[in-house]
C-alpha cells in the first residue's frame, strides 16, 4: 500500500536496507533477537527507504495495487462471481493483459468451474473432510492469541480509514474486509470464553497462555474450560530448559532449512535466467543471420536489374 517503503515487522518503524535484509534472512529467530533495538537507536530518524524494485521502477505503474481481493469472498458462493469480476476486471486494464482476458459473458462460467466444480488446482480446500468457508476447525487460538490479532487489525483499519487513505478505493476495500475478519475475530473470543472451542496444547496458545498451563500441570490440576478440559500430568520445573532446548534446535533447523531452499530457488532462478539470456541470444545471432541474407537477396535483386 506504501509503495514498497521498509518497516519493521513488530513495530512498524522505518528501516534501512540493511536492517530489512536482516529480517529476511532471519524468518526463524526468535522475537527478541529481531528487535528494533537490536539495529540501531529506537530514537534515530530513519530516511524513507523503499523495495529496490520499486526504487528501480522494476515495477509497471508502481509498487501500489490496483485491486483489493479477498479469498474468502472469491470461494463464497454468493459473493463469489463479483469477487472475481473485480479481479477480471483489473486484468483487463492492463495494457499487458486486457487482450488477453475472455469475454466477460463467460467470467461467471469460470468461477463456476474452478470453485463449484473444483476444477483448478488443488488448494486445502480439497482435503478430506474440508469444505469451503472462513471458519477452520482444525486449529484453535487462545484469548492471548486472538486478541494479538484483533489488535493489528484495528491498527489497520485506524491507519487505512485516516485521511491519508480514505479516498483511495484499495485502503477502502482493504478496510472494509479488515472490518469483517475483526467481526469473527470478535466471535471466536467468545467461543473461547464460553468453553464451546476447547483449546489443546496442539493449539495456537501464545507464550502466556502455554505458561499458565504449565502452571496448573505443575499443581496437577485439570485445565479449566478456558484453557481446554484435559487433565494433565505433572510437569517439574527442570523440565522447563530441556524444552527450550529442544525449541532453539528446532528453530535452527527451521532457519538452515529455509537458507537451504532459499539457495535452492536462487540457483532455479540462474538457470532459468541463463536460459532465457542463451534463448535471447540465440535468437539475436538468428536475427541477425536473417537480416543478412535477407540484405544480401536485396544486393543480387539490384544487381539483376541493373
Amino acid at each position: 500500500m506504501e509503495g514498497g517503503l521498509l518497516r519493521d515487522i513488530f513495530t512498524h518503524k522505518k528501516v534501512t536496507q540493511d536492517h530489512w535484509n536482516e529480517l529476511m534472512i532471519r524468518p526463524f529467530y526468535p522475537r527478541e533477537e529481531l528487535a528494533f533495538s537490536r539495529f540501531g537507536d529506537p530514537n534515530a530518524i530513519v530516511r524513507d527507504t523503499y523495495d529496490p524494485h520499486c526504487a528501480k521502477g522494476e515495477i509497471s505503474n508502481g509498487c501500489v495495487p490496483v485491486e483489493v481481493v479477498s479469498v474468502d469472498r472469491l470461494v463464497d458462493y454468493t459473493r463469489g462471481p463479483a469477487e472475481t469480476a473485480k479481479i477480471a476486471t483489473a486484468l483487463l486494464s492492463d495494457s499487458k493483459t486486457g487482450d488477453h482476458v475472455i469475454a466477460q459473458q463467460a467470467w461467471p462460467c469460470i468461477w463456476e468451474e474452478l470453485v463449484e466444480h473444483r476444477k483448478g488446482p488443488k488448494t486445502i480446500y480439497d482435503r478430506p473432510g474440508k469444505d469451503y468457508g472462513y471458519v477452520d476447525t482444525e486449529y484453535n487460538f487462545s484469548v492471548e492469541m486472538l486478541t494479538e490479532m484483533l489488535n493489528e487489525l484495528n491498527r489497520l483499519i485506524i491507519k487505512y480509514s485516516g485521511i491519508d487513505w480514505n479516498t483511495k478505493p484499495t485502503a477502502n476495500s482493504l478496510v472494509a474486509l479488515l472490518m469483517e475478519h475483526t467481526n469473527h475475530l470478535k466471535v471466536e473470543i467468545n467461543e473461547v470464553k464460553s468453553g464451546r472451542r476447547k483449546l489443546q496444547d496442539k493449539n495456537f496458545l501464545g507464550p502466556r497462555t502455554r505458561e499458565a498451563r504449565r502452571r496448573l500441570r505443575a499443581t496437577n490440576t485439570t485445565i479449566s474450560e478456558t484453557f481446554g478440559d484435559i487433565p494433565i500430568a505433572n510437569e517439574s520445573e527442570n523440565q522447563t530448559q530441556p524444552i527450550i532446548d529442544i525449541h532453539h534446535r528446532l528453530s535452527d533447523v527451521g532457519q538452515r532449512e529455509f537458507m537451504k531452499k532459499r539457495r535452492e530457488a536462487r540457483k532455479a532462478r540462474e538457470r532459468r535466467r541463463a536460459k532465457i539470456d542463451a534463448w535471447r541470444e540465440e535468437k539475436k545471432k538468428k536475427d541477425q543471420e536473417e537480416d543478412k541474407e535477407e540484405g544480401a537477396k536485396k544486393t543480387r535483386r539490384k544487381k539483376k536489374t541493373k
